[in-house]
């Protein structure tokens, strides 16, 4: 809060006019969000289902081997080397779909990207049509709307380039 206060501050000084807004609560209250989570849960329990029918396989084969005092040492070798290529698949399999940058993570990005850009879209509307230069989110803590007239970051860079005179 003393962050928003302090960015605040020389805004109304210099009058500028900010705004602020709750990202959240704008999650919150899209029916589209919910639906978005709902897909992406139903998918999810799809591959989780998945990951369990193959960890099964791997149960099985590891009680087979376990209990198989009897087995030939070829057979017991391919039922080794089948043991190792479902371990492997199954470590590819879960990289892909829960890893950084898997199927989950590309998902979402999917399902979610376009109400952002909605949201984004609207915060300018607003700013635009209210004459608002700054747009602050408080629940990210952020400015997510600005005019190039009141960003400072080329004079910082030169200043702190310049050796702070």
């Amino acid at each position: 809060m003393k962050l928003v206060i302090l960015l605040a501050f020389p805004a109304l000084l210099f009058g500028q006019s900010i705004a602020v807004f709750d990202s959240d609560l704008v999650f919150e209250s899209l029916g589209e969000v919910s639906d978005a989570r709902e897909l992406l849960e139903t998918e999810m329990d799809e591959w989780e289902l998945h990951v369990d029918s193959l960890q099964e396989e791997i149960d099985e084969l590891e009680a087979d081997l376990s209990r198989t005092l009897m087995m030939s040492p070829e057979r017991r070798q391919e039922k080794e080397t089948l043991l190792e290529e479902k371990k492997l698949h199954i470590e590819s399999y879960l990289s892909s779909i829960f890893g950084p940058g898997g199927l989950m993570e590309r998902r979402n990005e999917e399902l979610v990207n376009p109400i952002i850009a909605a949201i984004n879209t609207a915060v300018m509307d607003v700013a635009s049509e209210d004459g608002l230069q700054i747009v602050l989110d408080a629940a990210a803590g952020q400015v997510v709307y600005a005019e190039a007239s009141v960003d400072i970051t080329d004079k910082v860079i030169d200043r702190v380039m310049s050796g702070n005179d």
